[in-house]
């Protein structure tokens, strides 16, 4: 699933243009970076326990591959950055929804009119 999301991210990325990338799919772009440094450190990580002190000495392949993909999970930023991103796309706080969003007013989301027990005063009756 995570190789499919790669590929049409960048398939998508080579439909347009570079400025237009971030404003579209920066949201997929994080959950590639998010899922492939995750999945990558936890395979290496399990493979330096099964080989216990010798997986951790510069002897075997993946003690350079946890390091390698462990530093990239912090400078391409932090999980929880990543993940702020996707749900600030999801929630139309960045993305193509964001110009609609920004135009919502209170009333248009206070979920409370709705209720048979709201008052505009704010107490609730009861």
């Amino acid at each position: 699933m995570l190789r499919l999301l790669i590929r049409k991210t960048a398939w998508e990325m080579d439909q347009m243009p570079h400025p237009e990338v971030e404003k579209r799919l920066s949201d997929k772009v994080s959950m590639c970076n998010y899922w492939a440094n995750r999945l990558c450190c936890e395979a290496a990580d399990r493979a330096m326990q099964v080989h216990g002190g010798i997986g951790y000495s510069r002897h075997k392949a993946f003690e350079h591959i946890y390091r390698h993909h462990r530093r990239y999970r912090i400078t391409e930023g932090t999980e929880e950055m990543q993940m702020r991103k996707v749900a600030a796309f999801l929630f139309g706080y960045l993305g193509p929804r964001r110009e609609k969003m920004s135009q919502l007013t209170w009333d248009d989301v206070d979920y409370r009119k709705n209720r048979a027990d709201y008052k505009p005063g704010g107490i609730a009756a009861g």
